[in-house]
């Protein structure tokens, strides 16, 4: 009758406070080998009994009684500290899950048109991430036509199949996804992210914006500000034309791909961004999409919680309907100039910028993942050496890789503490040295290999994160035929594979090295230096150029007066072709600096060359300015034609042949104006000509021209011939008193 009692009052909770403490008991008798698991032991028995280890977790309600419970008897099997103690070890020693590998899992599927389709299945994940890349971008561009690949982007968004472009947008923003296109100078990228739900409709949304577009006049010529408005294009005014006209693109440095590459890339030309936007045609576009984005061209990737049949199904009714086309080439030709680059230059900055650039040519898909493990390890140990380390050099050194089409380069840049810029050198040619060697401590290499294979874990957990995988080093159809396992990779590396790659990536032949030093001296200091070259400069030319004269036997002093009109021409013309003649000096000193200056890490001696180069500028300038006239003194025995820098032209009386008044068209429109300088027009009232027996003649006008022409008459010893319908004036015999 007790036991009748006694149970109903105690209900469920006392049943499974005896059932746990039946389970310590049990843990606390069985051995410990008998209770270990393998995974694969527990995958062998997919008995549906067997309790996951999230079954057995009890939470702390369920082991207090409840309220309406008696307190159980002292003699009662509650549980004691011991063996829960024991049954805690037994629960953790459950067997780990194994990690998941984002990477793995990728299928490789061909639609009917040649499309490719990367599929990764992701169970349970909520978001469905899918791309569209094409392995052409803005270095596809004609010339002329720059921007249209990127302006083919902006139309695939754009009004189509009875949709406008709003519409079209709001159909993935309205549901909570997120969609972008991207252009970049090797390919060209689309991608949608949104909830699994809507993964189908995700598919078919991106194969219409793949489709073949009608092209409209109309919404081409809308979409053109938008592009214009993100590459910041607008008409060029007056002084962008004239800057443009100066830098034409034979008169730039080459650029980096250029340079080291022999690419002929878009960077290296010099064009209006915004008449070319304008130059770009509805069949421009049309032609640029049948020929770059034809199906066997392009890579569709697909990962979220989707099955394999419908991604295909989905993908065949959708992107197969697109007409196979022939793929177009993507060969570019490029040369390695096989030479050490080691540039430098002095700034006014607190810290040493430094670049080191270590380029790669023709890489394959393996030499591309070593390149990434290569880069993460890098990263890795060069910060903890030099921002973690005892001897802080930087604040974080960056580790990146950039590829366009056939060439690349891994790159290490930075700001570095200038006092401890040789160390941090050090340590880079050590780690370079140690990459190289396969020298490494194993343990050190080891521990490094994990962070790389946990971090590139952790960061890619996400649909999306694994996608832009594609966009940033996957996206060349021919290389990557099938999505890289990137975690496999990792761990499989050894550090003789890593030795045997930096071995042969790591040359001297192929690094571009580029430093901009602390300035030894102050800005003030340099300043002063420099203002004190120009005067020495000027005075020197100055006193090269004059020759003393007694200023108390002038016996007269004419200034040129150059008519307003004249005068504006003039200094179009002239201030235009000093212009262009101090651009080309600038193009000279560009080029005698990068081929010859920069590649001297020597502070003394680029500053003796800069500065010879100031002081060729301003002699040149200076003797620019001496070619043009200003005024005239008369002497007794000569005339001197005074220029507008120091230099004077001497005329005696025996190197005269002729002075005389002249109108306009007995000059401007006569052979004589490209034997003179012509200084007046002539058309108010007539000029004087003075022309020499050697060299340019002069036309021109004073404030008094009559007394001028009598000072010349007497002092020449001839009378000044008149201009036609002018009364010749009779010269005035010579005061003897």
């Amino acid at each position: 009758m007790t036991m009748t009692h006694i149970v109903p009052e105690v209900g469920h909770r006392a049943i499974r406070l005896l059932t746990l403490v039946a389970l310590a008991l049990l843990g606390s008798i069985v051995p410990r080998a008998a209770r270990s698991q393998t995974p694969d032991s527990l995958a062998s028995r997919p008995d549906p009994q067997i309790a996951s280890t999230d079954s057995l977790a009890l939470s702390p309600d369920s082991l207090a009684p409840s309220p309406e419970s008696p307190t159980p008897p002292p003699d009662s099997q509650t549980p004691s500290p011991d063996s829960l103690t024991s049954s805690a070890n037994g629960l953790a020693s459950a067997p780990p899950q194994p990690k998941t590998n984002p990477f793995s899992g990728f299928e490789t599927h061909f639609l009917s048109n040649g499309l490719k389709v990367w599929f990764k299945p992701m169970p349970g994940a909520p978001n469905v991430s899918i791309s569209v890349g094409v392995p052409y971008g803005w270095d596809a561009d004609p010339r002329g036509k720059e921007e249209l690949a990127h302006f083919t982007e902006h139309m695939l968004f754009s009004d189509h199949l009875g949709q406008t472009e709003q519409e079209i947008k709001e159909a993935i923003e309205g549901i909570g996804g997120r969609r972008n296109g991207f252009t970049t100078p090797d390919h060209m990228w689309y991608y949608v992210t949104l909830s699994k739900e809507h993964g189908v409709f995700g598919i078919e949304w991106m194969s219409r914006l793949m489709s073949p577009h009608a092209m409209d006049p109309g919404v081409v010529a809308r979409n053109r500000q938008p592009v214009a408005l993100e590459i910041n294009a607008h008409p060029r005014e007056f002084f962008e034309q004239a800057w443009a006209l100066l830098n034409p693109s034979w008169l730039l440095p080459r650029d980096f791909w250029r340079s080291e590459f022999g690419m002929d890339t878009r960077n290296g030309r010099r064009y209006d961004r915004w008449a070319s936007l304008q130059r770009i045609t509805p069949e421009d576009v049309t032609e640029f999409y049948e020929r770059y984005y034809a199906p066997g061209a392009m890579t569709l990737t697909v990962i979220g919680d989707l099955t394999r049949s419908e991604v295909l199904e989905v993908s065949e009714r959708a992107f197969g309907s697109l007409a196979r086309r022939p793929v177009s080439p993507t060969e570019v030709d490029i040369e390695d100039p096989d030479r050490r680059s080691t540039v430098s230059y002095w700034g006014f900055g607190p810290n040493v910028r430094y670049t080191a650039r270590h380029k790669f040519f023709n890489s394959g898909a393996e030499d591309d993942l070593m390149m990434l493990f290569v880069r993460d390890l890098l990263r890795r140990r060069l910060n903890q050496r030099l921002r973690y380390g005892e001897q802080k050099a930087v604040y974080g050194l960056q580790v990146t890789t950039a590829q366009r089409g056939p060439g690349g380069y891994l790159q290490i840049r930075g700001s570095i503490d200038r006092e401890d810029y040789e160390f941090a050198e050090d340590v880079i040619e050590e780690e370079l040295t140690s990459l190289r060697n396969g020298t490494l401590p194993p343990d050190e290499f080891e521990a490094d290999r994990t962070a790389l294979v946990e971090r590139l874990r952790g960061e890619n957990l996400t649909a999306e994160a694994l996608n832009f995988w594609v966009f940033r080093n996957f996206y060349d159809p021919v290389k990557h035929r099938d999505f890289p396992d990137l975690i496999s990779f990792f761990e499989g590396v050894t550090q003789a594979e890593v030795a045997s790659f930096a071995t042969r990536s790591f040359t001297p032949e192929r690094e571009v090295t580029t430093l901009i030093r602390v300035q030894p001296v102050s800005q003030g200091l340099l300043a002063a230096a420099a203002l004190l070259l120009v005067f020495l400069t000027v005075r020197t030319v100055a006193w090269a150029l004059t020759r003393p004269v007694t200023m108390r036997e002038i016996t007269y002093v004419a200034r040129f007066r150059m008519p307003i009109l004249l005068r504006i021409g003039a200094l179009l013309v002239f201030g235009g072709v000093w212009i262009i003649l101090a651009r080309l000096s600038v193009f000279v000193v560009q080029f005698l600096a990068l081929a010859y200056l920069v590649t001297v890490d020597d502070y003394t001696i680029r500053m003796v060359g800069y500065a010879l180069m100031l002081v060729t500028a301003i002699v040149l300038s200076i003797v620019y300015l001496s070619r043009f006239p200003r005024k005239l003194l008369v002497f007794p025995d000569h005339l001197r034609v005074k220029s507008l820098a120091y230099r004077s032209r001497v005329l005696r009386p025996e190197d005269v042949e002729e002075i005389s008044t002249r109108r306009i068209h007995q000059v401007w429109l006569t052979k004589m104006l490209f034997r003179c300088v012509p200084l007046t027009l002539g058309l108010a009232g007539p000029g004087i000509y003075l022309r020499p027996t050697k060299g340019k003649a002069y036309f021109f006008r004073t404030r008094n021209n009559r007394e001028l022409i009598d000072v010349l008459g007497a002092w020449w010893g001839q009378s000044v011939s008149p201009a036609k319908n002018e009364p010749r004036k009779p010269v005035p015999a010579p005061d003897t008193t």
